[in-house]
């Protein structure tokens, strides 16, 4: 059958399967064609904007969508979409809108809801707006912790502050969740994380950037110590501002419960920090909280047990395979549009509480109510378990259950 005998909703499946592939390229090349041929099909341009986000043109992609949209007013598809293409872009507030506008035409929308808590972390909008997740989010903004940097953190300043915030949620919004685990503060450098872990998930290759990536590691012993260590992030002042994170451990093959992680980008740096966060640590939560200097992530360690090795006088023990650049090229060719005329803008997140943040740290104390953390009950005891969270760690729950009854005190 020739391609002209075939009906436009054919073309139409044929560019789904082409981007579903992940043959961008060649979906691209497919899209133009058929805005060319169908210029009045809004789904079009819906998904020649979804092929340019997979590309990384943002600037397109807007394109793409506003076009969507002017065919098809309500198009609440190419809506969501439009934001997710302004998120992108660092236009936050406007991406904000985007997201509160699909909510309105689709209300439980949930991929939706999802990328509005995401970008709340990031903007509180200037402009009115009466969506219950933006109305939450400015109330807890507003919710100001006790942070005396001479001073240790209490159980009673985590209480009280969770408490706070978990009554805005449960006044506006204890209809919404968030399947998410980690909370991160200073986003505004661009790690890259999904490009290197496409190589390696794909041809078992660290990339050579994350040779020169290390970590500062911090284990805490139980989840209202990670409660502390958000607001020691929260509050942290680094030289770089370097990028960071709270999290419970979800990833079966890769050891302790709770942890935090400040990203470095030379060991000399990562020391410095070590060195800096134990005097503060050791004052604001205890002086018995692991914090060790590692070298990227656990996965690459995993299958190339020497790349974690730190040496710390000279050169590293592993070295970047030099035959592993074709395989980045191969990703990089393979992902990414020439010439885009604009790139990924991240901004910092918001200090203080967001919708995101009290919705993770319900997912915390789940987590440790599932494991046997019995400190949760201090910050609340009436916690929901998450499906998606009980899901992910049944497989490997006795494991979690034995690490944490058999860590020290």
């Amino acid at each position: 059958m020739s391609d002209k005998s075939l009906s436009a909703q054919e073309k139409i499946n044929n560019l789904v399967s082409l981007y579903k592939k992940n043959l961008y390229k060649e979906a691209l090349i497919e899209a133009k064609s058929l805005a060319k041929q169908y210029p009045y099909i809004s789904i079009i341009y819906n998904i020649y904007g979804i092929i340019n986000i997979a590309l990384s043109d943002f600037d397109q992609s807007l394109d793409c969508f506003y076009k969507a949209l002017k065919l098809k007013p309500g198009y609440v598809e190419a809506q969501y979409n439009l934001g997710i293409s302004l998120t992108h872009l660092g236009r936050t507030e406007e991406a904000i809108l985007s997201y509160t506008k699909a909510i309105e035409l689709k209300p439980d929308y949930a991929s939706a809801h999802d990328s509005l808590i995401r970008a709340l972390a990031f903007c509180n909008p200037e402009k009115s707006n009466l969506n219950p997740c933006v109305i939450a989010n400015r109330l807890l903004q507003n919710i100001n912790y006790k942070y005396d940097s001479n001073k240790h953190i209490s159980d009673d300043d985590v209480i009280t502050f969770f408490q706070r915030c978990n009554n805005v949620i449960l006044e506006n919004i204890n209809n919404l969740g968030l399947d998410e685990t980690e909370i991160f503060r200073s986003n505004t450098i661009d790690l890259n994380c999904e490009r290197h872990f496409r190589i390696f998930n794909t041809f078992n290759a660290i990339p050579e950037y994350c040779f020169g990536c290390y970590k500062v590691q911090i284990n805490t012993k139980n989840v209202i110590e990670l409660f502390k260590l958000y607001f020691v992030f929260d509050k942290l002042n680094l030289k770089n501002n370097n990028p960071r994170k709270c999290m419970i451990e979800m990833r079966p093959d890769v050891s302790d419960n709770y942890k935090g992680y400040i990203y470095c980008f030379t060991l000399s740096e990562a020391n410095e920090i070590q060195n800096q966060l134990a005097v503060i640590l050791n004052k604001k939560i205890n002086k018995n909280v692991s914090i060790l200097v590692k070298r990227g992530c656990s996965e690459f360690a995993i299958s190339h047990p020497q790349y974690k090795k730190i040496n710390q006088n000279d050169g590293q023990l592993m070295k970047y395979n030099k035959e592993w650049q074709s395989k980045e090229k191969f990703i990089d060719d393979k992902f990414t549009k020439k010439n885009q005329s604009k790139q990924k803008v991240l901004r910092d997140n918001l200090p203080g509480a967001s919708v995101s943040d009290i919705l993770i740290m319900r997912n915390w104390l789940a987590y440790a109510k599932i494991i046997g953390d019995l400190s949760y009950k201090k910050i609340s005891k009436k916690i929901t378990i998450s499906p998606v969270a009980e899901k992910k760690i049944s497989g490997y729950l006795l494991r979690r259950k034995k690490e944490f009854s058999s860590s020290p005190d």
